[in-house]
């Protein structure tokens, strides 16, 4: 999800710090018993995010630990995991495996071709766990492949198609949460999409690559009001679960984190050009 969903330290107590640390190196954890240590390079905050999210919802128990990791040796480190946790492993092994097929296909990086290669077996096993996620997962990549490629003058269909495939990714069963947990994953999505573009814009100016904000009249600097606006989405959905766990937690995330990218990016472009 392009580091954007995480939360924003400054505004959590020394609790939810820890709970959040917790939950991430839970999830680092967990990936490397269900898909070997090399699959734990596409760990992210923003996956972290999809477990809490999940765990909050439907409460599974919980397994916690304290030990050392190869990254912290001297100091240990509390590890929360649960079968959302699992869920959210296996989501990052699917989302890597393409980001990086992807970035072979864009820029020919072979380095991250040799690390596709090397995801290839996990992401079998993910499908083969996760049919429906990943067959979403992989159409809609090709949809939005083919988007770029044929430089769609709509600015909403790549922001729509990449919005397609969070809701899958959302939705870990289908019961009464699953509209819910749609809608936010959606209005995330198209919120990513969107926002990243706003960052790239000038290298894709320089490079030619596809950017939906060439179709548009709003200025890449004043894009935030649209924005909130698409943001706006996903919050409303969010709202409607009944979340106890973490709450405030995935609140801080859902309002206040999901800007550290953007704003900080904003902030630096504002004293490149005023200085």
């Amino acid at each position: 999800m392009f580091g954007f969903v995480q939360a924003n330290l400054a505004d959590l107590s020394q609790e939810e710090k820890e709970r959040y640390q917790g939950a991430y190196c839970g999830l680092c954890k967990t990936i490397g018993q269900r898909h070997g240590h090399i699959a734990r390079l596409g760990l992210s905050y923003d996956l972290t995010f999809l477990s809490l999210l999940l765990s909050s919802l439907y409460e599974p128990e919980e397994q916690c630990s304290s030990c050392r990791c190869v990254i912290h040796p001297c100091k240990k480190s509390n590890r929360i995991s649960s079968r959302c946790t699992e869920y959210a492993a296996d989501m990052t092994v699917a989302l890597t495996y393409h980001k990086c097929l992807d970035d072979w296909k864009d820029d020919r990086n072979l380095t991250r071709y040799c690390y596709a290669k090397l995801l290839e077996k996990p992401y079998r096993k993910v499908k083969d766990a996760w049919p429906r996620q990943c067959r979403i997962i992989e159409t809609e990549l090709d949809v939005l492949s083919r988007i770029e490629e044929g430089k769609s003058t709509s600015p909403d269909a790549a922001a729509n198609s990449f919005g397609r495939l969070m809701a899958d990714l959302f939705v870990i069963e289908s019961d009464n949460w699953e509209p819910y947990l749609r809608g936010l994953g959606y209005g995330l999505g198209r919120y990513i999409y969107f926002a990243d573009a706003v960052l790239d814009y000038k290298k894709d100016k320089r490079t030619g690559s596809y950017n939906p904000l060439n179709y548009i009249e709003t200025k890449p600097e004043e894009m935030k009001p649209i924005l909130v606006n698409v943001l706006g989405e996903a919050s409303k959905a969010f709202e409607f679960l009944p979340l106890v766990q973490d709450a405030h937690l995935l609140k801080n995330i859902m309002y206040s984190g999901i800007w550290l990218k953007y704003n900080r990016a904003m902030e630096k472009r504002g004293k490149k050009k005023n200085g």
